[in-house]
C-alpha cells in the first residue's frame, strides 16, 4: 500500500503555499501524481444577472476569475518544480466548488487541504470544505496548519487511539507514512483510571496490527474527561514532537446541522503539526 495520487486542493490564500509545499514533496516521495484544483467560494454569476449585467462588467469578471486559476495553477506547478515532481494534473472545476473538492479527494490516494481559519472572511466556506471532504470523499485528509514550516512530515508520528470504526481507518489509511516514520506512538485517552480487559486487549491488537505491517509503536493510556481529551493530545504530540497526528474524524448530527465531535473540532482549531484524518 501506497500513495500514487494526491489530490491538493489550491485557493488564492497565503497558507496555500504552505500545504502545497507539504503535498508535493509527499508526492516527491512516494512517488505520486500531484493532482490540483482550484476551489474557492463561487464568483459564478446566476443566470439573472448575467442577463441584467452590462456585458463589459461581464466580461472583466471572467477575465479576474480566469486570473484567479491561472496564477493557482502557476503556484502547484511552481511548488511541483521545487519538490521535482514532474507528474503533476490541474482542474478548474466548475459548479459547486465542495462537490468538486469531494469528488476530487474521491479519486486521490490521499486529499491535502488546509486548516479552516478561524477569523478569515471564508471561514464558513473553509468549515464547510473540510467537513465535506472528510465526511463524504471516503479518502484520508492530511490538514496543513495555517502557520508554521513543515519540511518534514511523517518522521514522529502520534496516533490518537480509539477502538472505532474511524480510528481503525485512520490508522490503516496512514500505513504508507507510518511504514517511513522513526517514530510511532499511540495515545489512548479514557476517562477511567482502571484499565478495563477490553482497553487491555484492544492496545495489544492495535499494536499488533501495526507490527505485523513492520511499524513499531508504543501504546501508552492516559486518563483525562472527554471535555479535556483533545488538549491532552495536542500536549502529548508537543512533548513527543510530533510531526505529523492520525486520528478518526468525528462528527455527530445537532438539529439540521453536522458537527465535529469535541476532540476533533480542538485539534482542527489547534493542531500544531499535520493531521491526517479518516472516517
Amino acid at each position: 500500500m501506497t500513495f500514487r495520487s494526491i489530490f491538493v486542493h489550491v485557493d488564492d490564500t497565503e497558507p496555500c503555499d504552505r500545504r502545497l509545499g507539504v503535498a508535493a514533496r509527499l508526492a516527491r516521495a512516494y512517488p505520486a501524481e500531484l493532482l490540483g484544483a482550484y476551489i474557492a467560494p463561487s464568483s459564478e454569476l446566476g443566470g439573472f444577472a448575467s442577463m441584467v449585467l452590462p456585458g463589459n462588467v461581464m466580461a472583466r469578471h471572467l477575465r479576474e476569475a480566469g486570473a484567479a486559476q491561472g496564477q493557482a495553477e502557476a503556484r502547484l506547478r511552481a511548488a511541483a518544480a521545487a519538490a521535482g515532481v514532474t507528474s503533476v494534473t490541474w482542474h478548474s472545476p466548475a459548479g459547486d466548488p465542495i462537490e468538486a473538492a469531494v469528488m476530487r479527494a474521491r479519486y486521490a490516494d490521499l486529499a491535502v487541504i488546509g486548516q479552516p481559519p478561524r477569523d478569515e472572511p471564508t471561514v464558513g466556506f473553509s468549515a464547510e470544505l473540510a467537513h465535506a471532504v472528510v465526511m463524504d470523499s471516503g479518502r484520508p485528509v492530511l490538514f496543513v496548519p495555517s502557520a508554521g514550516d513543515y519540511p518534514v512530515v511523517g518522521e514522529r508520528v502520534l496516533i490518537a487511539w480509539k477502538d472505532c470504526r474511524e480510528s481503525a481507518r485512520a490508522v490503516s489509511d496512514a500505513l504508507p507514512l507510518l511504514k517511513d516514520a522513526k517514530k510511532v506512538f499511540a495515545i489512548a485517552i479514557t476517562p477511567e483510571a482502571d484499565d478495563s480487559v477490553h482497553d487491555i486487549l484492544t492496545d495489544a491488537a492495535v499494536s499488533g496490527f501495526l507490527k505485523r505491517h513492520a511499524v513499531e509503536a508504543t501504546v501508552r493510556r492516559l486518563v483525562a474527561p472527554d471535555t479535556d481529551a483533545g488538549e491532552l493530545l495536542l500536549s502529548q504530540a508537543a512533548d513527543f514532537g510530533a510531526d505529523l497526528i492520525v486520528m478518526g474524524g468525528f462528527s455527530r448530527s445537532r438539529v439540521a446541522d453536522l458537527v465535529w465531535g469535541s476532540v476533533t473540532r480542538v485539534m482542527l482549531q489547534s493542531m500544531t503539526a499535520p493531521v491526517l484524518m479518516s472516517r
